[in-house]
Parts: structure tokens; sequence; C-alpha cells
């Protein structure tokens, strides 16, 4: 069974159940929301409609109030504003009263007693019917004290001689009342008013009854204010509503209505809303499934099972069905894998090939050398060169990056210039060259090392700068047994040991190459650790004028100790430039040898100090300010600091070199031409730069002790003529001595007359070397 098939139909299905899944959750919680909504929004609207229905139900009773209070008005104004009432408050005549207010005639105008006074609590006239018992005849009297007292307060309210009726609403005895009163005047109001007439009016259960049916709807009147407790049950509930019939008589009235609500036909509409929603819905979602999974979810685990057949190393491409998004997704993916193809065989190119020089690189030269091994003889012959420029980081660091690339892909096309068909070369990084020659001994390898090194002796232009470089070659020859990553070291040690060397140097591997590798590197540490310690102290040779015996100067020299001996300023000074760590340590000397100048001119107060500066220093275009800087912060002028510079500082540097010279001698500071001589800088280079002072090298004055005197005379001649003062370095007989004072000599310095010294013993040198003078 085939395991792999299995695992990608399992993938495909569990992509197929996570996208149904999801949208089958997304489609419930959508149809849940959106029902639970609907039928909140059908809810709402049921209890809106309602409110308005009972307060439309409220303002249509206290309508029908409204026309019985005026239709009860304008009865007793008929009856008020008529001459016949008018005379019978003048004259009263029982015929009158028979005639209108006899229990026939109230009941026609439904009403449940008359009242006529002339005064506050003076009734003229009284009836009264027992609504409760409508076949009883008036009474010549309204009988109920509390009646009386109601009805003996109406004038009171009633504005006397406006002749308009006024209603009232009370409760009397527990039964809502209406009272209507108006003033007694003649038909034309033409007279003064004779009294009043009240005419009023029970509102029993009967006439709540009558207001119902018109209203169709539940009411009460009440003195108290009723409840708006709703009464509510699953099926019905019941709606009610309550105003206070304000402006009237006390106590206040109260109006509630009430209306019985029937739930259940609006649940079942409600309800089959809902399922029809629900419908909807599960339609919509069914369709979008199908949809889904016809249009999608096939064609991704159609990709899916491309995509997994791609992984096993087939090369396929995605079908293209039409425009949509999924068809420009194929086409991107099958534009993709020729990409990827190019890519790759790119890629395959771009990691064994170097993309500065187009040479192969340490990975391409790895892959190689395996290749080789494997397909030589134990007894075949197969060398390899390591090549590591000496000076290229200055030139990299002084004029940049673009000289350092121009440098290497230079050197890279001298270097196939003279190379054989068979070999092949490559860089390894940085500055670093390999040339892997097949079939070729270590006498040949030496040859080609050679050539190699010759290529590299013209100057290379790069706009108005000469570039000069040199090559330490190693050569390692294999020995028919080691692996590819042996011979690569074995050809590291070799050239690590041509630049120990010096530069412009070959060397051929040998076994004991690895211990000096190996001491190489503790050197390094300790001389790391030494700088970040500040172990390295400065020590000081005095420069004498040896005319007058004065001490002029003191040139200051870096000397370290580890593992109990001193350690050759040569070795760690160069060893401090391949590191980077030349401009730290070069601070800290500086900054120890200003401190101890100012203890030194304290007995000499004119007292310079000689600094000798690294060419890779020069490459620091702020290299004068932070000088100078650290000369004012020790209270020094500028005068007690001379500069000594190597020519190959020069032939590095040379623009950076005269233009931060010239910052030196704005300052005030000397500038001393070290070791002249030995380099190759021209008397017209030398001229054209600001040197004051000429040090003329030990090697010379070597030959003064052999007879020839030749060379020293020429220098002191040259310097002369140039207004330069000269000094003699290295002097340590008095052979030496007599000849250079023949010459003209003046300034020395040398074992002759004080060996380099500490900072405390040179305090104590010059105080006894004062006390001899």
């Amino acid at each position: 069974m085939d395991f792999s098939l299995v695992k990608k139909l399992m993938l495909t299905s569990r992509l197929h159940r996570q996208i149904i899944n999801r949208v089958g959750l997304m489609v419930v919680l959508l149809a849940v929301l959106v029902i639970a909504g609907c039928i909140s929004f059908m809810n709402w609207l049921y209890h809106k409609a309602d409110n308005d229905e009972i307060s439309a139900e409220l303002t249509k009773v206290q309508l029908i109030l409204q026309n019985e209070r005026e239709g009860l008005g304008r009865a007793v104004r008929d009856y008020a504003v008529w001459n016949d009432a008018y005379d019978y408050i003048q004259l009263p005549q029982r015929k009158f009263e028979s005639d209108n207010f006899t229990q026939q005639s109230l009941n026609v105008m439904q009403i449940d007693f008359v009242a006529i006074m002339t005064q506050p609590q003076h009734f003229f006239f009284s009836s009264a019917l027992d609504p409760h018992n409508p076949n009883t005849q008036a009474t010549p009297a309204i009988n109920s004290p509390s009646l009386l007292s109601l009805l003996s307060q109406l004038p009171e309210w009633h504005a006397a001689g406006d002749g308009k009726p006024h209603t009232y609403i009370t409760i009397h005895e527990g039964r809502a009342l209406f009272l209507a009163v108006s003033g007694i005047f003649d038909s034309a109001q033409a007279k003064p008013q004779r009294g009043w007439m009240v005419f009023g009016r029970y509102m029993d259960d009967d006439d709540l009854k009558r207001l119902q049916q018109l209203a169709k709807i539940q009411l009460a009147l009440s003195a108290t204010m009723p409840t708006t407790k709703v009464a509510s049950g699953f099926f019905h509930s019941t709606q009610t509503a309550q105003t206070r019939l304000a402006g009237w008589m006390v106590p206040t009235i109260w109006l509630q209505v009430s209306k019985e609500i029937d739930w259940q036909p609006r649940y079942i509409v409600m309800g089959a809303f809902a399922l029809g929603l629900l419908l909807v819905l599960c339609v919509a979602s069914w369709t979008l499934q199908y949809l889904l999974n016809k249009l999608v979810i096939n064609r991704i685990e159609t990709f899916a099972d491309l995509a997994w057949r791609r992984s096993q190393g087939e090369r396929v491409y995605w079908p293209v069905e039409g425009d949509n998004e999924l068809d420009l997704l194929a086409r991107t993916f099958n534009g993709l894998m020729d990409e990827v193809q190019t890519a790759q065989q790119n890629l395959q190119t771009l990691s064994v090939t170097d993309a500065l020089t187009a040479l192969g690189n340490r990975r391409g030269l790895e892959q190689e050398i395996e290749l080789m091994i494997q397909a030589s003889q134990p007894q075949a012959d197969m060398s390899m060169l390591l090549m590591d420029l000496d000076g290229f980081k200055l030139i990299n660091d002084s004029l940049g990056h673009a000289a350092g690339d121009l440098l290497l892909r230079e050197v890279a096309l001298r270097m196939r210039q003279v190379m054989r068909r068979q070999d092949q070369l490559f860089r390894m990084g940085g500055d670093e060259f390999t040339v892997l020659m097949p079939n070729t001994n270590v006498e040949q390898a030496a040859r080609m090392a050679e050539r190699l090194r010759q290529q590299l002796v013209e100057a290379i232009h790069f706009g108005p700068h000469l570039l000069n470089v040199s090559a330490s070659i190693g050569i390692a020859q294999w020995d028919g047994e080691s692996d590819g990553m042996e011979l690569m070291r074995q050809a590291d040690l070799a050239m690590y040991e041509a630049k120990r060397q010096g530069k412009s140097c070959i060397s051929l591997y040998e076994k004991g190459m690895s211990g000096v590798a190996s001491e190489q590197m503790q050197l390094e540490q300790a001389l790391r650790q030494a700088i970040q310690k500040e172990e390295i102290e400065p020590y000081f040779q005095p420069v004498l004028d040896t005319q007058t015996g004065q001490v002029l100067a003191v040139e200051m020299l870096a000397r370290w100790q580890w593992e109990d001996h001193f350690v050759q300023p040569a070795d760690f000074i160069r060893l401090a430039e391949d590191l980077g760590l030349i401009q730290q340590l070069s601070a800290q000397l500086l900054d120890k040898g200003l401190k101890a100048l100012t203890k030194f001119r304290q007995n000499v107060p004119n007292l310079k100090l000689q600094v000798n500066i690294s060419p890779m220093q020069f490459s620091d275009r702020q290299l004068a300010s932070s000088l100078l800087e650290q000369v004012s912060a020790h209270g020094l002028p500028c005068s007690a600091l001379a500069i000594e510079l190597t020519e190959s500082a020069m032939l590095l540097y040379p623009e950076q070199v005269g233009q931060t010279m010239r910052q030196f001698v704005t300052a005030g500071v000397s500038l001393h031409l070290d070791d002249f001589g030995t380099g190759y800088s021209s008397l017209a280079r030398l001229r054209d730069l600001p040197f004051d002072t000429v040090k003329l090298d030990r090697s010379f004055i070597v030959m003064m002790s052999e007879g020839d005197m030749s060379l020293p005379r020429v220098v002191f001649d040259m310097a002369s003529s140039m207004n330069m003062s000269l000094i003699a370095e290295g002097v340590e007989n008095q052979v030496e001595f007599e000849r250079l004072k023949q010459i003209g000599y003046r300034q020395m310095q040398g074992f002759m007359f004080a060996v380099p010294m500490a900072e405390e013993a040179l305090q104590h040198w010059l105080v006894a070397h004062q006390q001899q003078e």
C-alpha cells in the first residue's frame, strides 16, 4: 500500500473538512444571528404597534369624555340662558319645575340631578335621581350632604357673568360624576346674572360599558393613580395606559385603558418567518458548498496532488481552465516552475562562483579538489598555490571599495594570463586567491608562483592613483592520502609562513609549520588582550645635539613584554596592523607618551616627542585632528610633537598623506622622514612634501664602518641644500660618531648615547645628563 498517497489524500480531505466545517459554522452562526435579529425586530415592531394602538385608544376615550362634557355643558346652557329660567328666579313657579325637571325630563336629558342656586351654598331648587333605581320619582331636594357641599363650591369656581358653561368631573362617593354649571341669564344676556344652574350625571357601569363598546377597549376611572403593571403570559398579555384628567376638580381623576393582546398568531407568524428564513439559508449554504467544492476545493486538491508530485522530484504543471483567480495562480505557478528551474541552475553556478571576479569561490574549490582527489591515483602529482595580497587592506581602507574591487579584478586577470590551461583559479574571499594545479610537482608549482609574483610588480592605475601590491604565496603538495581540506590547510600554513618572512615571499609547506601557526594564534590572542588591558608601554630614546650636548627630543618606541620576554616591535606592530588594532594601539601609546613628556619638560622645557605613525593610520582622514586633540588635552603646544613617517606611507597614500601632512605643518608639528634611503621615494617627491627633518637609516651608518662614506655624504648634501635638518639614528660606537661628525651631522641617537628607556629610567637619565653638562 502506498502510504505516501494515503497521507496526501488525508491532507487534501483535511483541507476539505476544515473549509466545510468553518463555512458551516459561519452559516450556522449567521443563521442564528439573522433569525434572532429578525425575531427581535418583529417583536419590537409588535410592541411598538401595541403601544401606538393603546395610546390611540386612550386619546379616543379622552375625546369621548370630552364630547360627553361638552354635551352636558350645552344642555345646562340651554336651560340657564333662557327667559323662563331667568323669570323663574324672580318669581318661582312650580309649573316651570314640573314642565322641565320631572323624572321623565331628566331621563331624556340623561342627567341625574339639577340644582339652581342664587348664592353659593344657597339652593333655590334641587332634584335628585338615584341612578341605581331609575323608577323612583324626582325628589324635591338633594338630600346628600356631601353632594350639597360639593355643589355649593361650584359658584366659586364658575366665572360670573361670562354666560359660558363650565364642566367638571370628580369622584363622589366612589362614583365618577360629571358636573356642568352655567350662569342664569335672559335669552339675550342683556340683564345681569341671577344665579347658577347645575346639571349632574353619574358615570356608572352601564356608562363605562357604553364607552368600552364605543372605544372597543377596557377603561376605568379612579381617584387614585392606577398601577402600571402589565400582566403577561406566554400566549396572552395585557397592555395598559393611563393619563391624568388635569384641570378638573379635586380629587384628581385618572383614566386607565387596557387591551388584551393574543400573542399566539404572532408567534405563529414569527415561527413561520424563522423557518422560511432558515430554509433559505440552508439552500444558500448548500449551494455555496456545492460551488465551493466544484470551483475551489476540487481544484485545490488537484493542485495539492501536483504539489506532492513536485515534492517527489517530478516536474509538473498546473492545469489552466479559464481566467479566474485560480487560473491566474496556476499560470503564475507554472511560470515560477520555469523560473525556479532557471534559478536553481543559476544558484548552482553562483554557489561556486565569485561574483566580483567571476572565478570559482571557496565552495567551488572544495568541490573541485574532492573531484580531483577521487579521480587521481595516489602517486599522481597535484599542487595548490594560496596567494594573499600584501597591502590590500590599506588600499581598500584609504581609497574605498571601488579601488579594492578594481585591484582584485586586475589581479585575477593578470594571474590568468600566466596560468596554464589545466590550472584552475579561485578567489577564496577578501584578497586571497588559490590556484589548483593538477599534474604539477613542487618545482613546477614554485616556478608558477614566481611568475604570479612577478605579474604584480607593475602598478595598477586607479584614476590618478597608482596601486602597488605584492603577494605572499604558499605552496602545498598533495601527498596522495590527505583530503581536500587538509591540502587547503597546508597551503594556508605555507602562505602564512611566507607573510611572516616579509612581503612578496614564497614558501613551501613543511610539517613543522603547524606549530608555528599555533604559536602565532596564541600571539594574536595575547596581543588583543594586551591592547585591551593597555599593557604595551612606551620606551624613550634621546636625540642629542652632539656639539652642545643638549637633549633635543626623545623618540617614543613601543615595548611589549609577553611570557617573560619582549616581543620584537616589528612583529607585533605588523600583527596589530593585520588585525586592524593599530589605531587603538597608537592612541594608547600617544596618550602615555604625552603624559610622560609633560614630566620630562619640567627638566628640559623645549623637549620634543617623536612619534612613529603607521602607514595604515593614514587611511583615517581624521588622523591629524585626533592627534592634535590629544596633544591639546595634555596642555602641550603642538610644536612639542614630531611625526615620523616612512617612505612606504607616501607610496600607499600619496594624496591622503600630503593632505594630513599639511594639517600637521599648519598646526606647528614637525615632520620627519624616517628610514630615508630604504624605500623608493624620489627626490622630486621629497621636495614636494613639507618635511623639515630627514633621519639617516642605520644601514647607511654601517656602510661607513666598512669605509664607504659616499651615501651618508650625499644625503647630508641633499638635506642641506633643501634646508632640512638631519638626524643620524643607530649610532653605536666612536668610529661611527667621528665619521658622522666629520661629514657634518650634529643630531644623533643610538646606543652610544642612551638605550631606549622606560619613563622613570629616562627621568633619572635626564637629571644625570643635565648634571654632567
